[in-house]
């Protein structure tokens, strides 16, 4: 068993305070990081619903990735049997059953890219199925029998259902308990989340209690906006920065935030330190640092621990080639578009074809506002475009295709 090392006064305060909403019991959990007396053992839980993690995930990965280095084992549980449930901490409706098959696929990206962060040493990764492949009925009735339907039902998620007297399927009520348990199954002695895991990770700290064994101290952090301002989330893909997004696409897109944002990115999706944080937050309070060159910055940071510094100068010299001087990206991906006969093709429907919008109805409403380009040339509702050459399309500042027919 690795040995912890004492966490200095200093570091550990900016540890615990840094990106993190609340910290149940943080006397108990200072004391143990500050003393190094033993090994801790961290739980992480993700359930693999798509495909990719985002920045906002890095929030946590990062704490966990110095826990590691502090010498504490971080427990990575993939939540293959969660997952198939569906957790319904920010929706209004039940997700749809997934396929086992569907949910270890996107797992093994998940593991993927969680190493990208948090290193390989003092981290164990575990599914569910250790443990719930052998539970029976029985099983099941004994866990749900330790917990009410009031104490389910008081969850926010579930009032405002009641409230809406939108449906709440039973297995919903389920979700919860199959969480906590696995806070029993490894015994965890520190859980991470974020702030909308709360109700969940509470369970498991109140079942560790019920079971006799020490409860797990509670650590949420912050939740990241997306860049349209709400919690980035991997049901909203257009709107999160993927940690296996290129560096132009990532600085493109923080580029893009709004500027009420940057100091939520400035402290919680970067590594840069606090007093620099705190030096650039207040100079754009003060106006002596404009906006944009504050952006720039943010940018160059979050590309270049995501990817590497010169990737992010490179990323930075693209955008401005792009955005300032008006050329194209010279990554720019090429898109096959198939035509039966046509000599040329309506942009409504060639934006759709080309999935470059997802429905006539969004493209419909990129060209009227006149968010697309087609050879630099802005795109009306009326525009035709031949299929005799390979067209540069632009929809939107970022979103570049060439065009190939066939």
């Amino acid at each position: 068993m690795t040995v912890p090392a004492p966490v200095p006064a200093k570091e550990l305060d900016e540890f615990l305070s840094r990106a993190v909403s609340g910290v149940s019991v943080l006397g108990d959990l200072r004391n143990q990081l500050a003393s190094g007396e033993r090994q801790l053992r961290i739980k992480q839980g993700f359930d693999p619903t798509a495909k990719n993690l985002h920045l906002g995930h890095a929030i946590s990965l990062r704490k966990l990735r110095k826990l590691s280095r502090w010498g504490h084992e971080i427990v990575l549980i993939v939540g293959d049997w969660t997952t198939q449930i569906g957790d319904p901490t920010d929706r209004d409706l039940s997700r749809p059953l997934k396929s086992r098959d569907e949910v270890l696929a996107n797992a093994q990206t998940y593991l993927d890219q969680f190493h990208l962060v948090v290193p390989r040493e003092n981290t164990r990764v575990v599914l569910q199925d250790e443990w719930y492949g052998k539970f029976g009925l029985r099983d099941v009735i004994e866990l749900a029998s330790r917990f009410t339907a009031q104490q389910m039902l008081a969850r926010e998620e579930f009032r405002k259902r009641i409230e809406k007297k939108t449906p709440i399927p039973i297995k919903d009520l389920l979700y919860p308990l199959l969480q906590a348990y696995d806070s029993v199954a490894i015994a965890a002695d520190v859980e991470f989340g974020g702030t909308d895991q709360l109700f969940n990770i509470l369970a498991g700290r109140e079942l560790q209690e019920m079971v006799g064994q020490p409860p797990q101290s509670v650590f949420i952090v912050e939740l990241l906006e997306g860049l349209d301002g709400d919690q980035m989330h991997k049901s909203k893909p257009a709107t999160a920065i993927w940690l296996t997004d290129p560096p132009s696409e990532i600085y493109g897109k923080v580029m893009s935030i709004d500027d009420s944002l940057m100091p939520h990115y400035y402290e919680w999706a970067t590594e840069l330190p606090m007093s620099e944080v705190r030096a650039t937050i207040e100079a754009l309070a003060r106006k002596e640092l404009h906006p944009r060159e504050a952006k720039r910055k943010l940018a160059r940071a979050i590309t270049a621990e995501l990817h590497s510094v010169a990737a992010a100068e490179e990323a930075e010299r693209e955008f401005d080639r792009v955005h300032k001087e008006g050329g194209a990206p010279e990554d720019m991906p090429e898109v096959t578009v198939a035509i039966d006969g046509a000599k040329e093709i309506a942009i409504v429907d060639l934006l759709v074809l080309a999935k470059l919008r997802p429905s006539k109805g969004e493209a419909r409403r990129a060209v009227d506002q006149g968010g697309v380009t087609v050879d630099d040339h802005r795109a009306t509702l009326d525009t035709k475009v031949p299929v005799s050459g390979a067209p540069v399309v632009r929809v939107g500042k970022r979103h570049f295709a060439r065009i190939r027919f066939r």
